[in-house]
């Protein structure tokens, strides 16, 4: 696990700039770091060489192969390929004795150099053949190229950027700034508006204007024929298949349920689980106290002694006793002057209020283990959320495509906190219809909302990448979650409130083989009543069932704390002067004063908030 950068540009790159970049990503790769620089020259092509304007960047977490043999950039024998790479590929080892057997050497027991090999043996096609999570930049100097490549279901993270004669990349937008600050960038304006819709901002989009994240399941190729680079539109490499080419059975999707398992098991650091009380994790946990070849972990819990409407310690210890696993509870006080380095870990401007006790968790667990196992992915996996029924409901009585205006404006703020807001919720699904009505159920403010907020602004409904329209319902929901929710919002939130600490999570749920499984599935056992019975039966009749419970902080006593109050007085202000006029103080403090009076809009004056920590974090804005 490590956070990745690299560069190509015109001028020389500064040994300044390479170390800052790597002080950008040091908790990502707390355990080492590495770079190498390379020049073009009509008659050498591009070289490795000791000053240059090319450069990769890597700062490594050390999981498989502690030693020196893993350290990256790591280069092939003849020096003409290079890799940096974040992220695990899990059950290599046997396609890397068919590369030995096809004369590649391995100087590492590492799954970077299989990815290196492998790349020389099958070309791009390497990256599917890849099972895990990965974020991978391949420079190959014989073929004037650079490669990226982000994994299928978006676990790691992956922005990159093209701007006068430069091409960068890196794992997150803060590196990605100091890497190209001679550039000064400025905030994007539809950036901002997603944020404000979405409490995120979904793929290909970033916070930076000229920056944009590489969607999960692509690759991008950028030509290094001459000395400026020049890249190709992001290319797809895989979607899942649907039940209408295969059927697997329950039978063969538990044995791939358990192989994902498994796999996820090989480290050479302290490993463990993340035990809550519901059905995800409590079926990997399961999983691993019923098999006999997996080695015994122990399960960490979450507690929070000053919060126990959602605190899950009970349901766990119950779960951790009757599958006799080793359990450990971690109580977590929640503290609103980490507020400033929690949205600084967040990267980007990112709302979700669970991420607070998740960036807790990982802190306290990354004090016992380097890794640990996570449930992610189930919700979306086996439609789990309540939002999926009630959608379907609105789909029978609403056309798929309404008739939005051209040019949203609205004169007055009307939330959904209030009957009016509820109403007109109400009636912007029907004008825009089932499909684009769904984001509303994600929304933090409405189109109308954030039009009043920016009146000079042309908002759109939602920035989601769209499905393909000739879905049922409830498969166009479950595919738009794949698209956008998941990667961009799910397991954003898990990488980076993990990165933050040096703690790698892995997600069995989301093994691509284990998930094209059940999508082949029959409609009927994948989407069972109760949901997630496939789930259930992996557990056995010690299943302990329980209602969904919230993971959000206490955010009303957070925002009346002197520090972050004092931040919520001058919010219209500074916003106004941060956005450039984008969000006009007036219409700002018409908010703030609903919100005040309010603490059901407690959710909307902390995404205000984190906008402002994150705009003003953010290097060279």
């Amino acid at each position: 696990m490590c956070g990745i950068a690299g560069i190509l540009h015109q001028t020389a790159i500064t040994s300044a700039s390479i170390e800052a970049t790597k002080e950008a990503l040091r908790s990502r790769g707390p355990d080492g770091s590495g770079s190498n620089l390379f020049s073009f020259s009509e008659k050498k092509g591009w070289h490795h060489a000791t000053e240059g304007h090319a450069a990769l960047i890597q700062t490594r977490l050390s999981i498989r192969d502690t030693s020196i043999a893993g350290t990256q950039p790591m280069k092939n024998e003849d020096g003409s390929v290079w890799i940096v790479y974040n992220g695990e590929v899990y059950g290599w080892e046997q396609e890397a004795r068919f590369l030995r057997d096809r004369g590649h050497r391995f100087m590492s027991h590492s799954d970077t150099e299989f990815i290196l090999h492998g790349y020389e043996e099958w070309g791009d096609a390497v990256v599917e053949r890849l099972r895990g999570m990965f974020a991978i930049a391949i420079f190959d100097l014989r073929k004037h190229r650079l490669l990226l490549a982000r994994d299928r279901l978006g676990e790691k993270p992956l922005f990159y950027t093209t701007q006068n004669g430069l091409f960068a990349f890196a794992s997150t937008a803060r590196a990605l700034a100091t890497l190209t600050s001679q550039t000064r960038p400025r905030f994007d304006s539809r950036a901002i508006d997603a944020f404000l819709a979405h409490r995120y901002i979904p793929a290909p989009l970033s916070i930076i204007e000229g920056f944009q994240k590489l969607p999960a399941a692509h690759s991008l190729v950028v030509s290094l024929e001459k000395a400026e680079p020049y890249p190709c539109a992001p290319h797809q490499y895989w979607a899942p298949e649907s039940a209408q080419h295969q059927e697997i059975s329950q039978k063969s999707a538990s044995a791939l349920f358990e192989e994902a398992i498994r796999l996820r098991l090989v480290s050479d650091r302290p490993l463990g689980l993340f035990l809550s009380g519901g059905i995800d994790s409590q079926a990997i946990a399961a999983k691993m106290a019923h098999s006999d070849n997996m080695p015994e972990l122990t399960a960490f819990t979450a507690t929070f002694p000053e919060n126990k409407v959602f605190d899950e310690s009970a349901s766990a210890t119950s779960i951790a006793e009757r599958l006799r696993l080793k359990h450990c509870s971690l109580p977590i006080k929640m503290d609103s002057s980490d507020a400033v380095q929690i949205i600084h870990d967040l990267d980007e401007p990112f709302a979700d209020p669970s991420a607070i006790p998740t960036w807790y968790l990982c802190q306290a667990a990354a004090k016992e283990i380097v890794v640990a196992l996570a449930g992610d992915g189930g919700d979306e996996l086996f439609a789990g959320y309540k939002r999926y029924h009630a959608h379907e409901r609105t789909a029978r009585l609403l056309s798929r495509h309404g008739h939005q205006p051209q040019y949203w404006s609205s004169s007055r703020l009307c939330l959904k906190t209030s009957l009016g807001g509820r109403l007109r919720r109400s009636l912007l699904e029907c004008q825009l219809g089932w499909q684009e009505s769904y984001a509303l159920r994600f929304a933090a403010l409405d189109p109308l909302s954030r039009a009043f907020l920016q009146p000079d602004m042309a908002v759109q409904p939602s920035y989601w990448r769209q499905p393909d329209s000739s879905l049922a319902p409830r498969e166009w929901m479950l595919e738009c979650d794949r698209l956008n929710y998941l990667p961009e919002y799910i397991l954003r939130k898990s990488d980076l409130c993990g990165m933050a600490h040096g703690l790698e999570l892995r997600a069995p749920l989301l093994d691509h083989l284990f998930f094209q499984a059940i999508c082949q599935m029959p409609a009927a056992k994948r989407f069972s009543k109760p949901p997630k019975q496939f789930l259930i039966d992996q557990i056995g009749p010690q299943a302990l069932l329980g209602p969904k419970r919230g993971f959000n902080p206490p955010l009303s006593e957070w925002l009346r704390q002197k520090n972050l109050a004092a931040i919520c007085h001058t919010l219209p202000r500074e916003l106004e002067e941060l956005t450039q006029g984008q969000l006009p103080a007036k219409r700002l403090a018409i908010l703030m004063q609903q919100a005040r009076q309010d603490p059901r809009l407690d959710e909307i004056t902390w995404m205000l908030v984190v906008l402002i920590f994150s705009l003003r974090g953010l290097p060279n804005c």
